[in-house]
């Protein structure tokens, strides 16, 4: 029996080994870093599109809720008053617009600051209720009814 050449031979099977499983261990950490790379991903984009939605209905029913009357202006655009001032909340290729207007100034829906990016803006009165309602670039759709102190006569 040749020992040296059996030693060797071990030897090299057991390198071998270790490098084939060295190798399984590292294709399996990658394919897991891609798996949760591409579910890290698929969250980011649902929470920004569903957020931008929820956040742009519920910022827009408190401003309702906070001003003296509103009016609906056009299905995405809403006019709120208050004590000297106007807001103007519109929505303009895919962003909804706040505007602030002086008392008895002329009302444009231009120049405003961008508050949220959403597909469609729609505002309804519907008896005496403010419905608002958004629509993200996946589709989904978030809708909240708002009642306004003014009553709903005539105005929103």
């Amino acid at each position: 029996m040749d020992r040296p050449e059996t030693k060797r031979l071990t030897e090299t099977i057991s390198s071998a080994a270790n490098m084939t499983l060295f190798l399984l261990f590292a294709v399996c950490c990658l394919v897991m870093i891609t798996v949760a790379a591409t579910a890290y991903g698929r969250i980011n984009d649902n929470y920004g599109s569903t957020f931008n939605s929820t956040a742009a209905v519920r910022y827009i029913t408190n401003k309702i809720r906070a001003s003296e009357s509103a009016e609906v202006l056009a299905e995405s655009q809403l006019l709120l008053e208050n004590s000297g001032y106007c807001t103007l909340i519109y929505q303009q290729d895919g962003v909804v617009y706040e505007r602030l207007f002086i008392e008895d100034d002329i009302i444009i829906a231009e120049g405003g600051e961008a508050l949220f990016t959403v597909e469609i803006l729609s505002v309804k009165n519907e008896n005496g209720l403010v419905s608002v309602s958004v629509t993200d670039d996946k589709g989904s759709s978030f809708e909240a009814y708002c009642r306004v102190s003014d009553g709903g006569d005539g105005n929103a």
